[in-house]
């Protein structure tokens, strides 16, 4: 008979968690393709501008739109951070548990519960992991998780990707 598997932790939902987080469950795209909305509103707005009666003005937001898409892209992260520490969740304790049951999360604001049962990948990233489920996908920080509990991570993603 095996011993159930059960780890608890609990840690600070601060800018450094969240860095983490986005950097490893954003993809970074970089190529030309993401700047094409931005293009085409500028251009659309160019045209309006230019070749039609409508009011300029009208076209001059189409321009401000194709600009605050280039300045969303460029400053994606920086937005998304902020608007994680402007949460009523930042700077709060947050207790992680990891059972044979699945994971679940509990602080102040949030109470969460992923089973592993629902859990459909794990990835393992550079920092730690990443469970895709229905509905979207958690990070867990390895620098919260003891290494029984990696091992553990570990063996139900060997198990998710067979």
């Amino acid at each position: 008979m095996t011993v159930p598997f059960s780890y608890s932790t609990t840690y600070t939902l601060d800018k450094s968690h969240y860095s983490e987080t986005y950097e490893a469950s954003t993809p970074v795209d970089n190529s030309k393709k993401v700047y094409l909305l931005a293009i085409l509103l500028a251009l659309l707005g160019l045209a309006i501008l230019l070749f039609t009666e409508i009011n300029p003005y009208a076209a001059w937001f189409m321009i401000a739109l194709g600009a605050l898409e280039v300045f969303s892209l460029r400053f994606r992260k920086s937005w998304w951070l902020a608007r994680q520490l402007i949460s009523k969740a930042a700077n709060t304790e947050l207790t992680l548990t990891i059972d044979d049951e699945g994971v679940s999360s509990q602080s102040i604001h949030i109470e969460s519960e992923i089973l592993w049962s629902d859990i459909t990948k794990i990835e393992k990233t550079a920092q730690g992991w990443l469970l895709y489920h229905a509905g979207g996908k958690n990070y867990l920080s390895n620098r919260c998780l003891s290494a029984p509990a990696i091992e553990f991570i570990h063996a139900k993603a060997l198990l998710k990707s067979q």
